[in-house]
């Protein structure tokens, strides 16, 4: 069984749905639900995204897709990297 891991940058559109159970929630211009439970600190030092004064507010997201093969599953995750209001 041949392990490996992959990582790719990814940027998005989307507005801000909330923080809820341990993820941040954004909903893409295409309407996909993105929810990351990984965020680089700095964001949170710019942005409250815990507090409900954001939600419906629009970003562009930067994020990296963590991929991980696992028992010959890919495991996916989402790492939000940094936030820029639009």
């Amino acid at each position: 069984m041949n392990y490996y891991s992959a990582q790719q940058k990814m940027t998005a559109i989307g507005v801000y749905a909330g923080y809820h159970d341990g993820n941040y929630t954004f909903v893409l211009e295409n309407n996909e639900v993105i929810d990351f439970d990984q965020i680089n600190t700095m964001i949170l030092e710019h942005f409250d995204l815990k507090s409900t004064q954001l939600k419906g507010t629009r970003f562009e997201i930067n994020y990296i897709e963590l991929i991980d093969d696992v028992d010959d599953e890919d495991y996916i995750s989402l790492k939000l990297n940094q936030l820029t209001l639009v």
